[in-house]
């Protein structure tokens, strides 16, 4: 199967704008549903959450007051990422593998 590409956003804090990210989201780029990874705190690890990811993307600046999201390419990403975790941005093949395993089992889940 071919690789996903992807588009990177930061989630930085309204209070700290300039400072450390407090995550990031991989969003793949598709006409199908969103397919999006994030790192998750309470698991150490980089997971599917295409509904955390639309929660930010798609809502509106003034209902998102947690936190600001600024776009940005890969290479500024994987350089913020340090700040958050000690695991590395998965690869793009990588994300796409994670979205693909996931994806079939979101999507029963959410049908219930």
């Amino acid at each position: 199967m071919e690789t996903l590409r992807f588009r990177y956003f930061l989630l930085r804090r309204p209070d700290d704008p300039t400072g450390p990210p407090a995550n990031l989201i991989a969003e793949a780029i598709s006409l199908g549903p969103t397919q999006a990874v994030i790192w998750d705190r309470a698991t150490n690890a980089w997971t599917f959450r295409p509904d955390v990811a639309a929660s930010f993307l798609w809502s509106k600046p003034e209902e998102r007051e947690e936190h600001e999201v600024q776009a940005v390419d890969r290479a500024t990403v994987e350089r913020e990422a340090i700040h958050f975790t000690t695991v590395p941005l998965p690869t793009e093949a990588e994300l796409t593998e994670i979205c693909r395993e996931a994806l079939p089992r979101w999507l029963r889940e959410a049908r219930k």
